[in-house]
């Protein structure tokens, strides 16, 4: 895998048992900052259902964070999407 950029993640907060809008039950809202000196540096919500031990919210989060950077990475290399549909997919990249 390729290497695009080096980026800072730092977590900013955790909300603990949250209702997240659209679904049922519990979940913890962990939130990221990515900072890098390529891109303006902006915030990640991941959610992790409360059906996790809470000593491993933060594994969780960071394991699917990790999977969505992976897969906006890989989505946007292949060359397909235009310098425009690559940044609607940024901006909705949080959604």
């Amino acid at each position: 895998m390729k290497t695009f950029f080096d980026a800072k993640i730092e977590i900013l907060e955790i909300n603990k048992y949250q209702e997240r809008p659209g679904f049922s039950g519990k979940y913890h809202l962990v939130k990221f900052l990515l900072q890098s000196n390529e891109f303006i540096p902006f915030e990640v919500n991941i959610w992790v259902h409360s059906n996790y031990p809470e000593a491993e919210i933060i594994k969780v989060a960071r394991t699917f964070l990790n999977r969505r950077l992976q897969d906006f990475v890989e989505l946007t290399s292949e060359e397909i999407y235009t310098y425009d549909e690559v940044d609607a997919l940024w901006e909705s990249f949080n959604n």
